[in-house]
């Protein structure tokens, strides 16, 4: 019988750098990924801008990119599309390697080579695991689904604002904006 070998966030820092495939570590398996898609891209990018700029502006902490990971226990390190560290946890989290924590914010764009469970998966454990908020945007139905460790759970439509009061108190997109 073949035994999995299961990996560490240590063991994940350790190996090469290889920019053609991104690499995650879900509860020690190695998980890789296609680089993003061109409106995945995108979408990442004009989100995490305008949070970047919102966030720097009123100095509510950083904002980080898809290549940045979170080690949210020694065997789960996930990189999400965009992330957002509240000012006063942000030097908790600093590390020569993966971010040391969750995010307080997790965005995760979904895309064809997601599936709904793995997504679903990836969603209860940032949450687990001390993330407060999770947006999961679907760029083909243009709705966004926030999660919150709280259990509240809200499909945004088009017409709806994007917000998370408690983390950023004033800031707000439409949803209708982020796939124009």
């Amino acid at each position: 019988m073949a035994t999995k070998t299961l990996l560490t966030a240590d063991d994940l820092a350790r190996m090469p750098d290889d920019a053609s495939v991104q690499l995650e570590l879900d509860e020690g398996e190695l998980i890789t990924m296609p680089p993003a898609g061109e409106e995945h891209g995108y979408m990442g990018m004009d989100l995490g801008s305008r949070l970047a700029h919102f966030v720097k502006r009123h100095k509510l902490g950083r904002v980080y990119g898809a290549d940045t990971g979170f080690r949210l226990n020694d065997r789960t390190v996930f990189a999400p599309d965009v992330a957002f560290v509240r000012k006063e946890r942000v030097e908790a989290l600093r590390s020569t390697s993966f971010a040391n924590g969750a995010p307080d914010l997790a965005v995760e764009i979904f895309s064809p080579s997601d599936g709904i469970r793995q997504t679903t998966r990836k969603v209860k454990q940032y949450l687990a695991l001390g993330c407060h908020t999770v947006w999961v945007v679907y760029p083909k139905s243009e709705k966004v689904v926030v999660f919150e460790a709280s259990g509240a759970e809200r499909t945004l439509h088009a017409g709806d604002l994007l917000e998370a009061p408690e983390l950023l108190p004033g800031f707000s997109v439409k949803v209708a904006e982020l796939f124009a």
